[in-house]
Order: C-alpha cells, then sequence, then structure tokens
C-alpha cells in the first residue's frame, strides 16, 4: 500500500435556491396568516376563549401557524444557503 491517504471524493457544490421560490413561500406564508390576523385587529374585544376553541377559530389558529412555519422555512433556507 502506498502512504498517502485516503480522501472521500468531493461532494458536489450545494445548488442555489431560488430567490423566487423564498418569495413565494413568503407569500404564501402570509396568505395563510392573514384570516387570523384580520379577527384578531377588527374584533380584538369580542374574541372569547370558546370562539378558539371551535372548530372554525380552531382552522384559523392552525392556519396562522403553518403561515410562521412556512414563512420561517423559507426566510431559514434563503439565508443557509447564501
Amino acid at each position: 500500500m502506498s502512504g498517502r491517504d485516503i480522501l472521500p471524493p468531493e461532494l458536489p457544490p450545494e445548488q442555489q435556491r431560488s430567490g423566487c421560490l423564498t418569495a413565494l413561500a413568503v407569500l404564501a406564508g402570509l396568505i395563510l396568516l392573514f384570516p387570523m390576523a384580520c379577527v384578531l385587529v377588527v374584533f380584538p374585544n369580542q374574541i372569547t376563549r370558546q370562539d378558539l376553541e371551535h372548530p372554525i377559530g380552531l382552522l384559523f389558529i392552525g392556519a396562522a401557524i403553518a403561515g410562521v412555519v412556512v414563512i420561517v422555512l423559507a426566510v431559514r433556507r434563503g439565508r443557509s444557503r447564501s
């Protein structure tokens, strides 16, 4: 055997993520966030705990959480690959 170290093959460079895709993901997150934001802005004093436990309220909360997750993932992946 030779005295040379065996090096692993070089990995191909990571592909750059499209800025357009990141912008579309942020836009989709904002659209998901919009219904809950409207409810909180228009009816802040009229919302009760029962309203939030109702299936429609849970749907709005779930959409808002999904919107935040989509925005965070889009921004995080966009920054890490730059």
